[in-house]
């Protein structure tokens, strides 16, 4: 739980990319990509940049060659399934419903519609699969592939290098 609390608070007191971080971005993402990000929460922002970070850091301890572009843009677009709505506040009913509530916050999270707590805990549920179409929408199939399995974890038909991409993302999301 003590987790969850610092996770709101480093949320509510994230700020967006600073100057390097802008160009980095632009480097990295086309620009439909670099929109998308910049459409999420800045505590999105923040923690995508930050699963950057600490997935470079496992990638620096590897031997053999990581490309390190998609593992970076994997970071960087790996929630943009939240989309402009899933600020903290909102996060956290959807963790409480989810913890308290669990079957019943899975059954209203099943689909989407315009009541906003369905929304809430459709979007909890269901980022990765929103993100992985919003980038195969972009033409970014390796990516959304990724993307796509980073709750799962499920590794079929992936290439070596690419099952080592999601575990490395993996292991940073859970981080931060």
């Amino acid at each position: 739980m003590s987790n969850r609390v610092r996770q709101f608070i480093r949320g509510i007191l994230a700020k967006g990319p600073d100057k390097k971080e802008w160009q980095m971005i632009d480097e990295l993402l086309e620009p439909r990509a670099r929109q998308v990000f910049y459409s999420m929460t800045v505590a999105d922002q923040r923690h995508s940049l930050n699963v950057l970070y600490t997935a470079l850091k496992f990638a620096q301890n590897e031997d053999k060659h990581i490309d390190l572009d998609f593992l970076k843009r994997c970071c960087l677009l790996h929630d943009v399934g939240r989309g402009d709505k899933m600020g903290c506040f909102r996060k956290s009913y959807a963790v409480l419903l989810d913890k308290l509530f669990h079957e019943w916050a899975i059954k209203i999270g099943g689909s989407i519609n315009t009541n906003p707590l369905n929304e809430i805990m459709y979007r909890y549920y269901h980022h990765a699969e929103i993100s992985s179409d919003i980038l195969k929408n972009m033409g970014m199939e390796r990516e959304a592939n990724i993307v796509l399995r980073h709750h799962s974890g499920e590794k079929t038909d992936l290439a070596a290098d690419e099952m080592r991409i999601l575990e490395i993302l993996m292991m940073a999301d859970e981080i931060n």
